[in-house]
């Protein structure tokens, strides 16, 4: 593929990002707390690996879950990565059951690597996600019989605007570094409705900020992979614009507009990440560990509080001979674990993830691959009068790979 089609792929996923971005991108009432839903995406491979992936080269295309894997792209390679979701879940509580679904992009991220001297990268991912609403709560007017319904509906989310840097130190010690700034915003439209009023409240708040993180690959015995990741903890600044307006007896009034007014600063946690892969024949084995200190933060939510995070994800994958010319050896099947502690507890309750998945890569070309993934994960509980989440997950990613920045022999 020559690099005028790149270049035409790439812009058309920018435009679909930007549609994308402008509607809810979750479902889950859990997004109601701090700034969302992790979305913790990642590349097809990783995806259909129970999301593992710190210890992974890049010889299946791109991993955004360790930089240092960028100096693993083959010479004068050029990778071009995207893929969408879908979200179906089931949601169950005390008085609920019901169905919704969700679509997003998981990344759109380019990459190279200069002569085998480096690699780099570019992403624009999503970094959590919005989308909840409650409708229909009945309270009384003091002093009156009288009642009022209350509707409120959030969405919006951070985005991630991100470069990788990978070299090989030594023959088997990679070491990389990633910087992200971090972007968004989070709308809130609340609905007062009394019998001859209806009072609405926007509220759009503004966040950003800048992160750096670190990552070592280290290949011990031509078997034995070692990956180790590290983001330093970071605060992203905050400003609010707020609307207020009225319909009274159909006239309709504006009862207050604020612009860029300051709010409470959201504070990044330090994470650090382990994880281990082998290969058994043809057999791929690996497993990966990521902690996030959230407790250290020191900040507060009206709805639950900040606790440590762990994360635990196994994968395995297995391929015939990746450089067969029979379609089917090249094939790449793939299924994984994974554990999620999350950071938030509500009546001294975590809301905690399991999931598993399968998935498989279907070559295209030489190097290329389509990446098919499906999860089945269950979040929440239906204790202390909380809301359990069924969710299907499905991915499609697409790795694009050619030869770049080679000289013609021949005109």
């Amino acid at each position: 593929m020559n690099k005028s089609k790149y270049t035409i792929i790439f812009a058309m996923v920018i435009g679909l990002f930007g549609y994308s971005q402008s509607n809810n991108l979750t479902s889950s009432p859990y997004s109601l707390f701090g700034l969302g839903v992790e979305s913790n995406s990642g590349t097809g491979r990783n995806s259909g690996l129970g999301k593992t992936g710190i210890s992974l080269d890049a010889n299946y295309g791109l991993n955004l879950y360790n930089p240092a894997s960028l100096a693993t792209v083959n010479a004068d390679e050029f990778i071009l990565d995207f893929g969408g979701t879908g979200e179906f879940v089931n949601l169950t509580g005390s008085d609920l059951n019901e169905q919704k679904s969700t679509y997003n992009f998981t990344n759109m991220s380019f990459g190279f690597n200069s002569g085998g001297k480096y690699g780099m990268a570019l992403t624009l991912k999503p970094a959590s996600n919005v989308g909840y609403a409650l409708t229909g709560i009945q309270s009384n007017i003091e002093g009156s019989t009288e009642q009022f319904t209350t509707n409120i509906e959030g969405s919006g989310g951070l985005n991630e605007l991100r470069l990788d840097y990978g070299r090989p130190l030594t023959k088997n010690l990679n070491v990389g570094l990633k910087a992200s700034y971090l972007f968004g915003k989070i709308e809130e439209t609340e609905s007062i409705i009394t019998t001859n009023s209806y009072l609405i409240v926007e509220e759009i708040n503004y966040y950003r900020g800048a992160q750096l993180g670190l990552g070592l690959q280290y290949k011990f015995k031509e078997k034995h992979n070692f990956g180790f990741t590290l983001d330093f903890p970071t605060v992203l600044s905050g400003t609010k614009d707020t609307e207020v307006s009225k319909y009274s007896n159909s006239a309709y009034s504006l009862l207050e507009e604020t612009e860029d007014e300051d709010i409470d600063n959201f504070s990044m946690p330090f994470k650090l990440g382990f994880g281990y892969s082998t290969k058994i024949k043809n057999l791929m084995l690996s497993a990966d560990y990521n902690k996030s200190f959230w407790s250290a933060t020191d900040q507060s939510d009206a709805i639950g509080e900040y606790v440590d995070q762990d994360v635990y994800s196994f994968g395995a994958s297995y391929s015939a001979d990746p450089k067969s010319y029979k379609y089917w050896k090249r094939v790449d099947f793939r299924m994984g674990l994974n554990y999620n502690s999350g950071y938030l507890k509500v009546d001294d309750t975590r809301i905690d993830t399991f999931a598993a998945s399968v998935g498989i890569g279907l070559p295209i070309g030489k190097k290329s691959l389509l990446n098919v993934s499906y999860s089945l994960g269950k979040k929440g509980t239906t204790d202390s009068i909380l809301i359990q989440e069924y969710v299907n997950t499905l991915n499609i990613n697409i790795s694009l790979s050619d030869l770049w920045f080679q000289q013609r022999k021949y005109n």
